[in-house]
């Protein structure tokens, strides 16, 4: 059984939330449903769960600074939050579950079922420090979580240069010369990069525009990075790129 607490300021939530849970998951077993931060921290405390269904925007504190007053976070989290934009990018990147309320069944199963198969391993508290920094942090100054056969590893997003499709995999280029094979998609990667700073320049190639020294309209059309790299530029992409420099 996965012993889990609730904290949640909206009793109809935690009402919900706990019957999804009897319909939908009969491996978890609710110890406590908390109201607050406060009490959270409590029976965090003194139960010492597998799982928490944390709220995230709570009265007086909220469930980003809870977690900051506990010293080890030695538990599996899901987040859950009614407001779509709210740190869903910040939730993304940093490769943590959540929910958006209403909660739907099928997204709670899968959530559930991803803790189930990690109950043997790390709590993944890097995952979680890591989003705490990322929320205080600029879309450019963040740090990505990076899935490979080992776990996950983590790159500030400014220091990627490029990434290059391999596949089903993506070779994630940084500016200490390294790449990190990374075990999703180059489409999945682009989704968590910051729109500000990359561009598509290929259907394989995803650029970090502030490497881009020189574009060259000649041979189809390529960039010069000031690594020394060049990186071919398709044809359906240039428009854009193009317009993205300020060429247009």
């Amino acid at each position: 059984m996965i012993r889990a607490i609730i904290i949640d300021d909206e009793q109809h939530c935690i009402r919900a939330l706990l019957n999804d849970l009897e319909k939908n998951c009969p491996s978890v077993e609710v110890l406590a449903a908390c109201s607050s931060a406060k009490e959270g921290m409590m029976m965090i405390k003194k139960e010492k769960p597998d799982l928490i269904f944390l709220d995230i925007e709570m009265p007086w504190m909220n469930g980003f600074e809870m977690l900051e007053l506990i010293d080890q976070i030695s538990f599996h989290i899901i987040f859950t939050t009614a407001h779509d934009q709210f740190a869903a990018k910040a939730f993304r990147i940093s490769a943590v579950d959540y929910l958006l309320k209403p909660v739907d069944s099928g997204d709670l199963k899968e959530a559930v079922r991803k803790v189930e198969l990690k109950m043997n391993e790390q709590s993944g508290s890097a995952n979680i420090e890591n989003l705490l920094r990322n929320i205080k942090q600029p879309y450019n100054e963040q740090r990505i979580a990076l899935p490979n056969k080992d776990g996950y590893e983590f790159a500030e997003v400014s220091h990627i240069i490029y990434c290059h499709a391999e596949g089903a995999y993506t070779k994630v280029y940084l500016d200490n010369k390294k790449f990190i094979l990374v075990s999703k998609t180059l489409g999945d990667i682009e989704e968590l990069l910051p729109t500000d700073l990359f561009q598509r320049i290929h259907h394989s190639t995803v650029v970090n525009l502030k490497f881009v020294s020189h574009f060259i309209r000649t041979d189809g059309g390529y960039v010069k990075l000031n690594t020394g790299e060049q990186l071919t530029v398709s044809k359906s992409k240039k428009e854009a790129l193009m317009d993205r420099l300020g060429l247009k």
